[in-house]
């Protein structure tokens, strides 16, 4: 299985998943970090290749078309993890994430908020592309404007990445922001405290993933839960159907996300807020 951060508190549940599933048949799971750099994705899959392993898991959000075309071409069966491809007869399992975006959305127009930012995670993998597109379209469906200024894109799925893109972002005074992960939520945390942005009395805000630990922030986060366990036991399920010759009946599978309302979100309380 290649993810691309094991630090990254997304991707342990995910992993457990596979590894129960896939010791349940019979198979044990060997795990590479990447660091999402491409140099490193093309060393571990060229060492799995030459070590015969089975197949593949990618959880990897940045991995080249070359790169997995290369895959294709071997014919070496593989699933792709919370992500998707341009490909559709690329199996995958991975987040409504237009239903997410959509959800999370209407909840802060449900709260009165019209000046709605979103910090999209990195708009060249599937996550960061998705949750982009979702806000967007959700916005139209409530009748808001897209105002670019609103919509800020990270340069990664992290803490610093949030803090960076939320501290523009703050500067337009939005009144509530939804963050493509939980990770940039913190960083809209740490950067509303450093401006004197109250959460949520001045600034609702929303992440996606419900990380462990989130629900213990001051306040609490709210945020859409995504079943990581079982999107990763259903990609190792899937890919050792595939290993068997035994039929696929779903090559694609989105699951769904459930949005989980805390103490970060509230009434929006004035359309005009200054930032302190």
């Amino acid at each position: 299985m290649l993810v691309p951060d094991i630090t990254n508190p997304f991707f342990p549940p995910i992993i457990r998943g596979a590894e129960e599933a896939a010791r349940e048949r019979g198979y044990e799971l060997v795990l590479c970090n990447t660091d999402d750099d491409a140099e490193r994705e093309k060393a571990s899959l060229r060492v799995l290749r030459e070590r015969q392993a089975d197949g593949l898991l990618i959880a990897t959000s940045r991995m080249a078309d070359a790169t997995l075309a290369s895959v294709r071409r071997e014919r070496f069966p593989f699933v792709l993890v919370n992500r998707g491809s341009r490909v559709v007869e690329d199996p995958a399992v991975e987040v409504d994430n237009a239903r997410a975006a959509a959800e999370i959305v209407a909840h802060l127009v449900h709260l009165g908020h019209k000046r709605i930012a979103h910090i999209a995670g990195p708009l060249n993998t599937t996550t960061g592309a998705e949750r982009a597109a979702g806000y967007r379209d959700a916005l139209r469906t409530h009748g808001l404007p897209g105002e670019a200024a609103l919509i800020a894109e990270a340069v990664a799925y992290s803490e610093d990445a949030g803090y960076a893109a939320a501290k523009r972002l703050l500067e337009v005074a939005p009144t509530a922001i939804f963050a493509a992960n939980d990770l940039l939520a913190l960083g809209v945390l740490r950067a509303a405290r450093e401006m004197g942005v109250r959460v949520p009395a001045d600034l609702s805000l929303v992440g996606i993933n419900d990380i462990p630990m989130v629900g213990l922030l001051d306040p609490p986060l709210t945020t859409a839960r995504v079943p990581q366990r079982e999107m990763g036991a259903i990609a190792a399920r899937m890919l050792i159907t595939l290993l068997e010759d035994e039929p696929v009946h779903d090559r694609h599978v989105r699951l769904p996300a459930e949005l989980v309302v805390r103490g970060s979100t509230a009434a929006s309380q004035t359309a005009g807020r200054r930032v302190a």
